[in-house]
């Protein structure tokens, strides 16, 4: 089939100038090739991997969060099992009078004289309230040790903040002990704040 007349220029032409438009038809097919197919592939490929790169880090940052939660949740669970072991040792308001018959049960069943024995107006603390208890007994060296070891043995804190002994002069019991008790009452969470300085119930 014999080509149109328009292709005599380019089939009469050299060699080498049919080689040299070759190689630029070559060069314009890659060109369109590239601009028309392969740079919209490479740019989708280019946005594809930063996609895939904000994926990737999202999902490290999520699993990071995932074990950090586990390990939120555990410490919850172990404040929690705390505060439980709290509330048991420091007794609510119902429990506060039978906690001060014990301890004058205490007192008197290890043989001291009980003259006074006063609970004071409690000190408000963040998350509990300090009750001071002053207690004036008679008696001697073992019936005071005896006292602490069964105050040492409640259920319930209550420790020793003050303690002054004297001797009592023509009596049966060698020595006179002026006590002050502490006991700690659990303060819910969601109650006030403890009073700051200077303020009614703060501590001095």
């Amino acid at each position: 089939m014999a080509l149109p007349a328009f292709f005599d220029p380019i089939v009469n032409a050299p060699r080498w100038q049919k080689f040299a438009l070759g190689v630029f038809g070559l060069v314009i097919l890659a060109a369109g090739s590239y601009f028309l197919v392969l740079s919209p592939l490479e740019i989708k490929v280019n946005g594809l991997r930063a996609q895939r790169s904000t994926v990737q880090r999202e999902l490290t940052e999520a699993r990071a969060a995932a074990a950090d939660l586990a390990r939120v949740r555990l410490e919850i669970t172990a404040l929690q099992a705390k505060l439980e072991t709290m509330k048991e040792r420091l007794p609510g308001d119902k429990d506060i009078p039978p906690l001060f018959r014990t301890l004058t049960d205490a007192a008197f069943q290890s043989g001291l004289q009980v003259s006074l024995f006063q609970p004071k107006e409690g000190r408000i603390h963040d998350y509990y309230v300090e009750i001071p208890i002053t207690l004036a007994a008679e008696g001697g060296y073992h019936q005071l040790g005896e006292f602490f070891e069964r105050v040492a043995g409640f259920p319930r804190v209550v420790t020793v903040q003050e303690m002054k002994m004297a001797g009592v002069p023509k009596s049966r019991t060698p020595l006179r002990a002026d006590l002050v008790l502490a006991t700690y009452q659990y303060r819910p969470v969601g109650s006030p704040p403890a009073p700051k300085p200077g303020q009614p119930g703060a501590q001095k």
